[in-house]
């Protein structure tokens, strides 16, 4: 009796190698969702950063924003070792309006 060589895989072969890389792909698929997600966020805080940057560069009326007079300058106290000192820093607080967004921010005035 002779016996001939069989070449390739056999179905069950096939079925678990099929598995195995249908696995490995959802495991890849659902990693690359999470970090396309992440990178979006990022994005959108880059964008919000540069708005907020620009709008407080610019300080001037025609940005829609509105001091607070009544929060002008700020008592800092600082208690070293038991010895209360305060600093005064000049400046206001302001509130600027772009796109809907708003931001508060202090403002040094030197």
């Amino acid at each position: 009796m002779r016996h001939e060589k069989k070449y390739g895989f056999t179905l069950i072969e096939t079925i678990v190698a099929f598995a195995i890389i249908a696995i490995i792909l959802v495991v890849a698929l659902i990693g690359f969702n999470t970090i396309a997600n992440v990178d979006n966020k990022a994005q959108g805080w880059n964008a919000a950063d540069q708005t907020i940057e620009t709008l407080i560069a610019a300080g001037g009326p025609g940005n829609d924003q509105t001091n607070h007079p009544d929060l002008n300058g700020v008592k800092l106290t600082i208690t070293p070792g038991g010895e209360s000192f305060s600093v005064s820093i000049n400046g206001d607080i302001r509130t600027f309006v772009s796109g809907g967004k708003t931001i508060t921010v202090f403002k040094y005035a030197p």
